[in-house]
């Protein structure tokens, strides 16, 4: 059953961009999973070498694809923010919304997790040979369980045993699902947008301070409060949609919008060349282009305009996301050891064969693990527990 929007304007205002479930979304999770592999993959563990100056020059306008996990981070504040304010008032709010959420995202998380403890298992606690890169104790194991280890990523400046080390963007969102319920339950309308703005404003000032400190990249990149700027630009969206009057306004003067894209993605381009400011005001920046690209999506759906976030491919990539994020690192490691005896980065075109038999290694697990186990447990816990 769809809920009511409800905006401080008009109750019982329904926005009909946002009935029923929205493909292109689909298609720009599929956009950020795709930039995550394409950082992962080619364009951090490929430096050119034996593939020739003409790559060195593709690479150069790829050395912004780590910021599809920033993508992710506006989206599920857009989504989350959303579902929260929709179902404030219901009874069920706080057991409805995290029964889904450990529905979705406790079963394979944790399933990685056992294989990772039988990993440490037969590699002993050795400090070398093969797989030392992929399973080890650099980092409390408990604290994988508990969705702590991105403080002892920042803290020891690693990200620890590379079967687990993208979780660290994991733990951020978890963190965000255990504070924002509460808090949007609490707040009015005008409270969650002040709310999302202060998140926008403060997090730049923390990564600020942890750089001023010495901290330049761990704890700016990995810790909740450094990256909140992303999820609160999503969650300002999501409640922008949601105010008849704010949105009618921008509908209306649909070039403000443009102008911003612009304007943002200039700025965003602009990080190729001014590296050193990327992990303080740089983020806030690509959060907020980000943003403005979801919010020009949404004003625009089912125009030819969006047309490439319905395409099958990134709608298709965007469904099987979660499990691909988790397994793409691991696997390419695991089989640059299998073949090389060493880990990626590697310069060779074997290295890059390599790199695409896993990638198709890890479309074919998330494909099986999204029929097996993820769509299952989604519509059980949709059936189950209701708003």
């Amino acid at each position: 059953m769809q809920q009511t929007l409800i905006s401080p304007n008009t109750r019982n205002w329904r926005n009909p961009s946002l009935v029923g479930r929205i493909p292109e979304l689909d298609g720009i999770r599929g956009v950020a999973i795709l930039l995550v592999l394409v950082w992962h993959y080619f364009a951090q563990s490929q430096r050119g070498g034996a593939l020739g100056s003409w790559l060195a020059y593709l690479l150069a306008a790829l050395r912004l694809t780590w910021t599809g996990v920033d993508l992710f981070f506006v989206l599920s504040g857009f989504l989350i923010g959303g579902i929260l304010y929709d179902a404030k008032n219901s009874s069920n709010y706080y057991r409805t919304f995290y029964f889904r959420r450990i529905f979705r995202i406790f079963p394979l998380y944790f399933i990685w997790v056992a294989v990772f403890a039988l990993g440490l298992f037969f590699v002993g606690g050795q400090n070398s040979g093969p797989f030392r890169e992929v399973f080890n104790r650099v980092l409390p194991v408990w604290s994988y369980p508990l969705f702590l280890q991105n403080f002892f990523m920042a803290s020891r400046q690693t990200f620890g045993a590379e079967w687990l080390g993208v979780t660290w963007s994991l733990a951020v969102e978890e963190q965000f699902y255990f504070l924002l319920p509460s808090l949007v339950h609490r707040l009015s309308y005008r409270g969650i947008v002040i709310l999302a703005a202060a998140s926008i404003i403060i997090a730049p000032i923390v990564r600020l301070s942890l750089a001023l400190s010495g901290d330049l990249y761990w704890g700016t990149y990995t810790l909740l409060f450094s990256r909140m700027d992303a999820l609160g630009f999503g969650v300002l969206v999501a409640m922008v949609c949601r105010n008849r009057e704010a949105w009618e306004w921008l509908v209306s003067r649909r070039r403000i919008v443009y102008a911003a894209f612009l304007l943002l993605g200039c700025g965003f381009l602009l990080q190729l060349r001014f590296q050193r400011p990327q992990y303080t005001i740089g983020l806030t920046c690509i959060g907020a282009f980000y943003a403005v690209l979801l919010l020009l999506t949404i004003m625009h759906l089912g125009s030819s305009g969006t047309k490439i976030f319905r395409s099958r491919v990134l709608v298709n990539l965007g469904t099987v996301a979660y499990a691909v994020y988790i397994f793409h690192g691991p696997v390419n490691t695991l089989l640059h050891f299998a073949f090389f005896g060493s880990g990626p980065p590697g310069s060779s075109l074997s290295s890059l064969a390599v790199s695409l038999f896993s990638l198709a290694i890890v479309m074919l697990l998330a494909a099986l693990s999204w029929r097996v186990l993820e769509k299952p447990l989604i519509r059980h816990a949709h059936a189950a527990y209701h708003y």
